[in-house]
């Protein structure tokens, strides 16, 4: 039976003009293909290489391509260029001198000459353009309509706060919103003046329009968007500490150490202010600084303070739920980081805007039934503290922060207009870049669902999900489960039609787009994408929603942007556009992909080797395939599991397990989609685990450092003013259960400052100083000189060398893994030896070994494979393997009397056999 086409299939209707003869009247050659709106506009039109406009050409190719009239006319508005060599120039339309709102078309030119053309255009005929309404009378009938107790204008200070002022009232052209998603003969504009009205007593925000002729409230642009659909002074109190009175008090803009509520403990950026320490980052943009609302609906420049910059759990994860703030702070300066490095954005706005975050801001008093959201204001970020059980935690989570933001992105680049399928995809942009994000500052987090950290309600694992959006009641298909009809008069009461929930299906499109997915929708339609990696997708669907989409786009016109934007960065007929097509197609909008009827396969990929094998990654490479048409990139394939994809013939596979045997293959795929052979299949044996050390440094060493470290053997004297030293080939033996002294003697420049220090020692050998007993010794902040301790090395510490980490932290304790102001950090190293009876002789410089007896044999030695180790009384006897380095490569449970060194590179080895107090050693080689 033939299946009926999803409405989705009307709203954007494609002509290729080379090939539908019955539009022969209107052919153009010099357009390649042409995409019309609801009301029968060109949304899109790409231009073929026989056109010959040029970038100056704009009021030509309007004229010619849109029928612009004598009274209508076009305003520039911006200019930019991108790296992939495009120009982009906006324009504003106006009728007979007035705005038009929404109505914008953007011209895109390459080397010079237009190749694209794409916005939102509206045939106006008879417009009136006088108003019977004065701008006084429209804006009574404005405050009347919101019905508000308070509006921001009544409280002066907080206006400024939020760089606002009182509406006066613009004079515009509204379109006619009801018809977003329907098809329409003509289009309807009303004269209409454009209030922003800022109310705080029900709080709401948004651009209200009144109809200039009959008084009528005829369209909301919420200015103000939530996170999700509504379901004192110095407040620090036992989070506040009591600066110590050092001499010679710093101010700068300096790292800290913050124990954020969701995300462990990361590094921010804070100023000295005063005697404090506060939330404010003046190295991004134009800042990103953090305030406390302190309970009370407004927005005061009350500081989160600290006296040491040491922000910890201790002080803040209390009661009221202070370290939210440090999660706020830190989600701010990785959003800023995430524009900037990915998208080479400079702040939302792309000019250094000043990003603003206020917590515990009190949605109570501001009219809300709870206190159960986040919003972005249009100026700055706010966030509630949440009910928590039943509700929400406090809502500063990394992905909350950069679905906010997200929302200020949206309204310097498309400015979709917050309602219907336009809202829908505001809404679902926000959740897309708050998952990028997290995905890039903090991977080992649940990308793919939306504010899992702060979810407390029963039966949710979070807000919303992209990977599964019918799990949080959202569709996955546009028109499917769970969809919201969109042919509705957009209120608060139906979340304007939908916005929070028909956002589901931009989520999953861009998941989908991102890892692939194999399926059937709601509507029907089988479908088989091949992710592409969130990074490229992020890239196009950034692209489509800066470069092409417009305030009142629909579903459709997503589809055929995101396809052209696609097409920009990658090339027609490439896997990233296959892919975005396919994607779009299996959450029900549009066709899939055709556009190719090759079915020729390319041949595999041969010679696939691997190379430079580490514990965790393998480097892999292979000779390219060849095709019919075109090799488009390769899968690669660890056993029957898809590692990753490449376009090139290399490949790097990462996370991988130390000492574990893998096989990996690869196939070559073209445009088509077709799939190669495998190609030959390579073995891989990883390495041991290495170790990586924490970095810990002092940002400035120049007025105090360590001027010497004793401790056993150590006595090392450093000149060196660098906030970091590697003296790990200085070393010392210790044994366990004995004590040791250390003695550290700090050096000052000029002024004597206090100071804090710590000794860490990695006792397990695991590359951190994390475990429980590896802060060794501190002593608090003083003048005293030199400092002294004692150590005493547990009988758990592992038997071999390790690291000893000495610190020293102006004015405070230093943790281990710090960056702080003014100091010093140096390691060393220490060799652990049993305590008691040594069977044998201790090694001294790696190659020393014991005496070979009867009792005790290593055979063969030069080994292959199987090492055979023979003594008497075997039993309960662990080994290690060190290389010459000292670097231990694997550990285990001597069983059977045999050690498998068959991973090893030829070389020499050291076999380290422990039973309690006993330690025997042996040198091998490895052919």
């Amino acid at each position: 039976m033939e299946r009926k086409l999803p409405k989705i299939m009307a709203g954007t209707v494609v002509i290729l003009t080379f090939s539908l003869s019955g539009f022969a009247q209107n052919t153009d050659k010099r357009v390649a293909q042409k995409s019309v709106s609801e009301n029968g506009q060109p949304s899109l039109i790409t231009f073929s290489e026989k056109s010959s406009y040029k970038e100056t050409d704009y009021n030509t190719v309007f004229k010619e391509q849109l029928g612009l009239k004598a009274t209508q006319s076009f305003s520039k508005v911006r200019k930019e260029s991108d790296k992939e060599g495009f120009t982009h120039e906006k324009f504003q339309l106006y009728e007979q001198g007035i705005k038009v709102e929404f109505a914008n078309y953007t011209i895109h030119s390459k080397g010079g000459k237009v190749v694209s053309m794409n916005g939102e255009f509206y045939a106006i005929e008879n417009a009136k353009t006088t108003p019977k309404l004065s701008s006084q009378a429209a804006f009574d009938r404005a405050v009347a309509h919101i019905g508000a107790k308070q509006y921001l204008w009544e409280t002066p200070a907080d206006a400024a706060v939020m760089d606002y002022q009182k509406p006066k009232g613009e004079l515009v052209l509204l379109p006619a919103m009801d018809e977003q998603g329907k098809e329409r003969k003509s289009d309807k504009v009303r004269l209409a003046y454009k209030f922003d009205i800022y109310a705080t007593k029900p709080l709401s925000r948004g651009d209200l329009y009144i109809d200039a002729q009959t008084g009528e409230a005829l369209f909301y642009n919420a200015t103000i968007k939530h996170l999700g659909e509504n379901s004192h002074g110095r407040l620090i109190s036992a989070a506040a500490k009591v600066q110590n009175n050092a001499p010679n008090s710093k101010v700068a803009i300096v790292a800290a150490n913050a124990a954020t509520r969701y995300s462990g403990t990361q590094t921010i950026q804070t100023t000295l202010s005063g005697s404090s320490y506060i939330l404010s980052d003046g190295t991004r943009g134009n800042g990103v600084q953090t305030y406390n609302s302190a309970k009370t609906a407004t927005y005061p420049t009350t500081n989160f303070t600290d006296a040491d910059n040491n922000w910890t759990a201790a002080e803040y994860n209390n009661t009221n739920k202070d370290n939210g703030a440090l999660d706020a702070h830190w989600g701010a300066e990785m959003t800023y980081d995430y524009w900037s490095a990915v998208h080479g954005r400079n702040s939302y706005d792309n000019a250094g805007a000043k990003i603003k975050s206020y917590v515990h801001y009190n949605l109570v008093a501001a009219g809300y039934p709870d206190n159960n959201n986040a919003f972005w204001n249009g100026s700055v970020m706010t966030y509630g503290d949440g009910t928590g059980t039943g509700g929400f935690d406090i809502l500063t989570a990394m992905d909350v922060a950069g679905h906010e933001i997200g929302h200020a992105v949206c309204t310097y680049t498309a400015n979709l207009a917050y309602q219907k399928e336009s809202g829908a995809m505001n809404e679902g942009f926000s959740d897309i870049w708050g998952a990028c994000i997290e995905y890039r500052a903090a991977p080992t987090k649940s990308t793919w669902l939306v504010g899992e950290d702060i979810e407390r309600r029963s039966g949710h694992l979070a807000l919303r999900s992209m990977s599964d959006p019918n799990s949080e009641g959202q569709p996955d298909t546009y028109g499917g489960t769970y969809w919201v009809n969109v042919n509705c008069t957009p209120t608060n009461n139906n979340d304007q039609c939908g916005v929070h929930t028909n956002s589901g299906v931009l989520n999953h499109w861009f998941y989908i787009l991102s890892v692939g997915k194999t399926g059937t929708n709601d509507i029907g339609n089988a479908y088989n994408v091949t992710g592409i990696t969130i990074d490229k997708a992020a890239l196009i669907a950034f692209r489509l929603e800066d470069v092409y989409l417009t305030s009142n786009s629909t579903y459709a016109n997503a589809r055929t942007s995101g396809i052209q934007s696609a097409i920009d960065l990658y090339g027609a007929g490439s896997a990233e556009v296959i892919a975005t097509t396919n994607a779009f197609y299996a959450v029900g909008i549009g066709a899939a992909y055709s556009g190719s009827t090759d079915t020729v396969a390319p041949s595999a990929p041969t010679a696939l080797a691997a190379a430079g094998t580490t514990g965790t990654t393998t480097n892999l490479t292979w000779t390219a395939s060849t095709d019919n048409v075109a090799v488009t990139g390769y899968d690669i394939y660890q056993g029957a599991t898809l590692k990753g994809s490449s376009a090139t013939t290399s490949y790097t596979v990462t996370g991988l397990t130390a000492l574990t045997a893998y096989t990996f293959t690869v196939k070559a795929k073209d445009a088509a989609g077709n799939v190669s052979a495998a190609s030959n299949a390579v073995n891989v044996t990883t390495t041991a685990a290495s170790v990586a050390y924490c970095t810990s440094k002092g940002n400035s060493a120049t007025d105090e450092r360590i001027g010497k470290v004793v401790f056993g053997t150590i006595s090392k004297t450093s000149t060196a003013t660098t906030g970091y030293e590697d003296f790990t080939a200085t070393s010392t033996n210790a044994t366990r259960g004995t004590a040791y002294t250390i003695t550290i003697t700090p050096t000052w420049t000029s002024s004597v400052y206090s100071e804090g220090y710590a000794v860490f020692i990695d006792y397990n050998q695991d590359g951190d100083f994390a475990d429980s007993g590896e802060t060794v010794w501190t002593k608090a902040a003083s003048t005293t000189t030199p400092v002294t301790g004692t150590i005493t090395i547990p009988s758990t510490a592992v038997l071999g060398t390790t690291r000893v980490r000495v610190s020293m932290k102006y004015n405070g304790i230093p943790t281990s893994c710090e960056s702080f102001s003014y100091g010093q950090v140096e390691d060393y190293s220490i060799n652990i030896a049993a305590s008691g009876a040594i069977t044998t002789p201790e090694i001294t410089a790696g190659l020393v070994e014991t005496v070979e007896t009867s009792s005790f044999a290593l055979y063969p030695n030069p080994v292959e494979g199987e090492l055979n180790v023979s003594f008497a009384n075997s039993e309960g006897y662990t080994f290690r393997i060190i290389n010459t380095l000292g670097q231990q490569l694997s550990v285990g449970q001597l069983s059977g009397n045999l050690v498998d060194v068959s991973n090893l590179s030829t070389g020499i080895y050291i076999i380290e056999l422990n039973k309690g107090d006993k330690r025997i050693v042996k040198k091998f080689v490895k052919k």
